[in-house]
């Protein structure tokens, strides 16, 4: 007669094989250029919110452009995508994970992530397409929504350059290899060129205007180069993770799971 206790079986069986148990990592990574690449549509040929426009320039227009039509639909697509943003850095946060830092840089990179965000994407999107929703607000209105849109767009790097400078330091200071040594140094000079963007709140032309030289271009073309060069050591360190680190473990079979 059985008093009731449940026991589990002598032997557990087999524990269940995937066929590629890195799926879920690599679908979120192969998210990562179709976000980026809506991001550019959005923001250069679709709304012309890049290259940036002159702070100085004439009313006209910035009518022009905070009356286009065509930012309402680069608005409603970015709202339909915003969601995949995370996922990027999500990729990046499991490989910081692997490294042998405290956990205080990973928290600062998901910080600096989401309040990065709202102000270098969200308040852009906000300010130029409620410029364009109602077509009723005077000029001054406007401008001072194309002002803002633009300030908030390239005077906010400061949140990424906290955020991304934690990811260089990580890499440096970690023991296990996870990322080449040589791109954290390289994370750690190209977003202390960051910095330049502060001016844009005093500099209305030149060089450190919203649109200049240095604090728009030469940021740019550094910024693209090396998201590339970061995403292929992600391609590699997701393909030489070994599977023992992986943390979506399957449950063994005939395994008791209790109430």
């Amino acid at each position: 007669m059985s008093d009731g206790t449940v026991t589990a079986p002598a032997a557990a069986g087999p524990e269940p094989t995937r066929r590629n148990r890195k799926l879920d990592q690599w679908i979120a990574f192969w998210t990562v250029p179709f976000f980026f690449t809506v991001f550019a549509i959005v923001f250069i040929p679709l709304s012309g919110m890049m290259p940036p426009s002159s702070p100085n320039a004439p009313s006209g227009q910035i009518l022009d452009f905070m009356h286009s039509r065509d930012l309402l639909i680069a608005c409603a697509l970015l709202v339909l995508t915003f969601g995949l943003a995370p996922l990027s850095n999500a990729v990046y946060l499991i490989h910081v994970k692997r490294m042998s830092v405290s956990p205080v840089l990973r928290y600062s990179i998901m910080v600096g992530a989401m309040t990065g965000a709202i102000v270098g994407m969200l308040f852009p999107m906000f300010c130029f397409g409620l410029g364009a929703f109602r077509p009723g607000y005077s000029a001054s209105t406007l401008a001072m929504l194309y002002d803002f849109g633009y300030l908030a767009f390239i005077g906010s790097l400061g949140c990424f350059c906290v955020m991304w400078m934690a990811f260089g330091l990580a890499i440096i200071l970690d023991d296990n290899g996870v990322l080449p040594k040589w791109l954290g140094y390289y994370t750690v000079w190209q977003y202390v060129t960051e910095l330049m963007a502060a001016p844009v709140w005093i500099s209305k032309t030149g060089p450190f205007a919203w649109n200049g030289l240095l604090t728009f271009w030469f940021a740019i073309v550094l910024y693209g180069s090396w998201q590339v060069i970061v995403y292929v050591c992600i391609f590699r360190s997701i393909r030489n993770q070994p599977d023992d680190e992986l943390e979506n473990r399957w449950p063994v079979e005939g395994s008791v799971v209790r109430p």
